[in-house]
């Protein structure tokens, strides 16, 4: 059903703008874990919009969803407000969606220009998602065991990788289709203040002849305007 393959999609409207880094520089110390993520955390309060593109390798039952784009803010209206482009794959049909929330509703169009409005799904808005203390926010302070890796150059941005686990009771909090805790990576900028700029998420196989999830999150453009078109990436 579309409310299905929606609510998938404003599941992850935290996901921004992530891309290829170049090799690992293990070289020198390193910073404490603890203390980049916090600073990544109390930065990330101050984020109101930003722009994002999520991907997803892999299966997860009620996400029928290979790639999310846009811009989202937390203002606008009561679930906040976005605009963005979906690749959506629901069994062996691959299809492609606009998406806008304009107040409390969720408007989608196809290819073919149908549209179809419905309310935005309480659980599933960019208010709710950049909201501190709750999305991005609530996995950055929950997540347990960091240790920073290395650094890494995130188109073109120096930052610094971050290894850590987050409990099924958080991460279900932001993804409830999530059967067990998973394995996260964050680059943190290595500039200050301290920026989340991509997220790594490994989700356990739910059987022993099944390959992890993995789903990659990134984040640009940090409290930037509305665009005035639909991004395209």
């Amino acid at each position: 059903m579309l409310r299905r393959r929606t609510a998938g999609v404003f599941l992850l409207i935290l996901a921004l703008a992530s891309g290829c880094s170049s090799s690992p520089d293990t070289r020198g110390p390193l910073p404490d874990a603890n203390q980049l993520v916090s600073a990544a955390a109390s930065t990330f309060a101050g984020v109101r919009s930003m722009k994002y593109d999520f991907s997803i390798s892999g299966s997860v039952p009620g996400l029928d969803i290979r790639e999310v784009q846009g811009w989202a803010s937390r203002e606008g209206g009561p679930a906040g407000t976005a605009v963005g482009q979906a690749d959506m794959q629901e069994s062996a049909n691959r299809f492609e969606l606009t998406y806008e929330i304009d107040g409390d509703q969720l408007i989608l169009t196809d290819k073919h220009g149908t549209r179809t409005q419905e309310p935005v799904p309480a659980e599933y808005n960019p208010a709710k998602l950049l909201a501190q203390g709750q999305g991005l926010s609530k996995l950055l302070t929950s997540a347990t065991g960091l240790k920073t890796e290395t650094k890494e150059d995130v188109e073109g941005v120096e930052t610094y990788r971050v290894t850590g686990e987050l409990s099924r009771e958080v991460i279900t909090s932001v993804l409830p289709q999530v059967w067990a805790g998973v394995d996260v990576k964050f680059w943190v900028t290595q500039a200050e203040p301290r920026n989340l700029v991509r997220v790594w998420i490994q989700v356990p196989p739910r059987q022993p002849n099944e390959g992890a999830v993995m789903l990659e999150l990134g984040l640009s453009a940090l409290n930037s305007p509305r665009p005035s078109a639909t991004p395209t990436g």
